[in-house]
């Protein structure tokens, strides 16, 4: 059994779960995963074994080291940076597997069907996640997350525009706020007590869930293993390259899959981010209520 070493954020951990059917094609045995985030690949039947990297040190463990091969990759350190390929075209490549569009993120999470009814009740609900780029691992609730990084903070005078035109269109709508307990809450909305990810991608999964807005971060990775189509809005990064086409990819200058010019994109230009709400609002309209699809 080989061993498989994934590292980084959230969402790229999430990422790589669209590549685990055709690793274990190629090795022709289930592989095991050493991660700090487990809840991505429990209950994966291609996965046989989690290892949490929070408190192993893999010189130290002897399933790792008894592994038949042992494979680390990072796509924010191959070709990936050039801002051609997707991050799940990326992983194939590093891993010398055929690429294919279809692939898309699969986290099994129906353990937690009981749990997400109780937790979200039969009420219509929309989630959002208008700030990111924290990083879990280091996060401490009474620390205020103060960042700089315009292009993962859509601004709170937007956000605030933005729930109050659903708002008005939708009255009796709850908006649940996917955030750390150290970061902006908005009128008009609500925060869970603390879930785990897993949860919250059975949420996403409940048929009394309408849709999903966000900013590039780990919520539209969720969202797009449970087949639920949203509006992301995009600064310092590329959808063609981590986003996902069930969903409608939002920056200041374009609004469409196929619109994006790499050849006029500017990776530091803080008005990326800057998507006029009722635009954010308009288009959201249009995938408001729409069924799971099929991933």
């Amino acid at each position: 059994m080989n061993t498989y070493i994934s590292e980084g954020g959230i969402g790229k951990q999430i990422a790589f779960t669209a590549v685990i059917d055709a690793l274990v094609k190629k090795d022709k045995e289930q592989l095991q995963v050493y991660t700090h985030h487990q809840d991505i690949f429990r209950s994966n039947p291609n996965v046989k074994n989690i290892l949490d990297a929070n408190v192993i040190i893999p010189e130290h463990d002897k399933r790792i080291l008894e592994s038949e091969d042992i494979f680390f990759c990072d796509p924010y350190r191959s070709n990936f940076i050039k801002g051609k390929i997707h991050i799940i075209q990326s992983y194939c490549e590093l891993f010398g597997i055929k690429y294919e569009e279809k692939m898309y993120p699969k986290i099994f999470t129906d353990h937690y069907k009981a749990d997400a009814k109780q937790v979200v009740g039969d009420d219509e609900f929309i989630v959002i996640q208008f700030s990111g780029g924290q990083n879990i691992i280091n996060f401490h609730p009474q620390i205020p997350h103060i960042t700089n990084d315009w292009n993962r903070n859509y601004p709170p005078f937007f956000v605030e525009k933005v729930i109050g035109l659903i708002k008005d269109k939708h009255e009796d709508l709850k908006i649940l706020n996917f955030s750390f307990s150290n970061e902006p809450t908005y009128k008009e909305t609500e925060r869970l007590n603390p879930i785990s990810f897993a949860q919250w991608h059975e949420i996403l999964k409940r048929p009394n869930c309408k849709g999903f807005i966000s900013i590039d971060s780990c919520l539209q990775h969720f969202a797009s293993s449970a087949g639920r189509r949203g509006v992301v809005i995009w600064g310092g990064s590329r959808w063609t390259q981590l986003g996902y086409k069930q969903n409608i990819n939002l920056n200041k200058w374009w609004s469409e899959w196929n619109e994006w010019d790499n050849e006029k994109f500017e990776l530091q230009d803080p008005r990326n981010i800057m998507v006029e709400p009722e635009l954010v609002f308009e288009q959201f309209e249009k995938i408001y209520g729409k069924e799971l699809i099929s991933v």
